[in-house]
């Protein structure tokens, strides 16, 4: 594409990419100058002219190369939307856009979907996960990755025939502007807990993050929230700039507080199928599925799913309601409920004929913690223990990690204590950082820097009954150290090869 198609009254010079990092341009490449949360690019301007680029857009005065277009602007981030989606072809406006954020269970509500509304129409992923569609997957930069990369997936998508894409959306992508140019047809809220204050700083601020999604979306959009996050559900209704539904259950949410606490009396009013759209009901939990019925428009609709623990029920019912919302009707969606593909380091069973339980979960909030162990208990059943496994991430949230700690004495029987995404900071600090919310509770643990070690430990540890479950990582295949990632075996591959050595396999 021509600059000059681009930006008016430049040059027609050929544009062979877009780039934010100077050490990625190359011949023909437009270099945004981003004043970033860590770097500003406007240091690094010539850089990338050194390596190729072309043009620069800019907002400050910076050094300026002959044969160079430079184009200076007053918003950089509304620039680097809309020249995104223009280079890209608008491939937002070609699929149907669904977009989920909170800060548990996106992954799994979105790989619902994907999964689910993929039996109407060809579906992708993009999230936490993966970026998933056809037969391509591949390993995500970010959880929201920037404006580029995220219009260059989704036109990918565009491509290769995907009709429909599924998005997780962080509150820090929300808060850097990275999907104001994404043309959503339904937006998700699914819950609102402690998480990212190292960079919010407080819970209002982080709520604010989220709430930017559902101001921004066009009118004829449709917004699914969850009548039962009671800190939640009021204001961002009021805020919504599109119509709203709404799903919740008779079991309610209690609301947490900032240190992972429930606030007493805070637990969501008694609700009904006649004040909540999606509403489930009669829920039984197993250990290997759920039950329950969901009412809709004065029908009933029993579900049988192979999803577990109550917090899957929310998910579920927000990815029903969306998936209805935008044309897929509830009849034609229950029968692929009771099969939903495993979403990957989400409550995920290592299973390889032992006489225990080993499960990988993603869980890193104290609310989280709180479901996943919650789950884990009722999988110990009487007399089982549970061993649990799991660190903090380095250089982030230091007040969340006695929190943790607590959370994890409070159900485990014993915490085997590990390196986490230790990001240059000392992975011991961290472990004892965690440990004083351990030691008013009195479990015992230990701390094993080696986070194969650990999670072997672990494994070797358990006996019949018992439940081993690694927390934090999910399906993650790096670690992030000081200078960036390293490949991580992924918690799963750690535990298959304990087990085939406890097992002789």
């Amino acid at each position: 594409m021509l600059l000059s198609e681009l930006y008016k009254g430049q040059p027609d010079i050929e544009i062979t990419s877009l780039v934010l990092d100077s050490r990625k341009a190359i011949k023909g490449s437009l270099f945004f100058c981003v004043d970033g949360y860590e770097t500003d690019g406007h240091r690094f301007a010539c850089k990338a002219v050194d390596n190729g680029a072309v043009a620069v857009v800019h907002t400050k005065d910076i050094e300026k190369r002959p044969g160079v277009a430079y184009i200076k602007v007053a918003d950089i981030n509304a620039e680097l939307n809309r020249t995104a989606d223009l280079f890209y072809g608008h491939p937002s406006r070609k699929m149907t856009m669904f977009g989920a954020t909170g800060t548990n269970g996106k992954s799994t509500l979105t790989s619902v979907i994907r999964d689910v509304y993929g039996h109407k129409e060809p579906c992708g992923y993009m999230g936490t996960i993966a970026v998933k569609y056809g037969d391509t997957t591949l390993i995500p930069s970010l959880t929201t990755p920037d404006q580029i990369e995220t219009n260059q997936h989704l036109a990918d998508m565009v491509r290769a025939g995907m009709k429909a894409c599924a998005m997780e959306i962080s509150s820090q992508g929300l808060d850097r502007y990275r999907v104001d140019i994404i043309d959503y047809d339904c937006v998700i809220f699914t819950n609102l807990t402690h998480d990212h204050l190292d960079y919010h700083k407080t819970m209002e601020n982080y709520f604010n993050a989220k709430k930017r999604l559902f101001t921004m979306v066009k009118p004829s959009a449709v917004a699914v929230l969850n009548a039962d996050d009671i800190a939640t559900y009021d204001r961002l209704k009021k805020a919504c700039a599109c119509r709203t539904v709404s799903y919740g259950t008779d079991r309610g949410q209690s609301l947490i507080d900032e240190n992972g606490n429930p606030v007493e009396g805070s637990h969501s009013p008694v609700k009904s199928p006649e004040t909540v759209d999606y509403f489930g009901k009669d829920i039984t939990l197993g250990t290997d599925g759920t039950d329950f019925t969901l009412c809709y428009q004065s029908r009933e609709y029993p579900v049988h799913t192979n999803l577990v623990a109550l917090y899957n029920v929310y998910n579920l019912l927000g990815a029903v309601a969306a998936m209805n919302e935008c044309g897929m009707p509830i009849e034609d969606q229950i029968p692929y409920l009771a099969h939903i593909p495993q979403v990957e380091g989400r409550a995920e069973k290592v299973d390889m004929g032992q006489d225990f339980t080993v499960l990988v979960d993603y869980a890193h909030t104290p609310d989280g913690y709180t479901k996943i162990l919650d789950y884990a208990k009722e999988a110990a059943g009487n007399g089982g223990r549970i061993l649990a496994v799991f660190g903090c991430p380095g250089k982030r949230d230091h007040v969340k990690r006695p929190v943790m700690g607590r959370i994890a004495a409070e159900y485990a029987d014993r915490i085997f204590l590990t390196l986490q995404d230790p990001r240059g900071e000392d992975p011991e600090q961290i472990a004892s950082e965690i440990a004083k919310g351990i030691r008013p509770v009195g479990t015992p643990y230990e701390f094993v820097p080696d986070r194969a070690e650990a999670i072997r430990k672990a494994v070797f540890t358990a006996q019949k009954g018992d439940v081993v479950v690694m927390m934090g990582k999910g399906n993650e295949s790096y670690l992030y150290y000081e200078e960036g990632r390293r490949p991580w075996m992924t918690d799963k591959v750690a535990a298959e090869k304990a087990l085939r050595e406890r097992l002789g396999k």
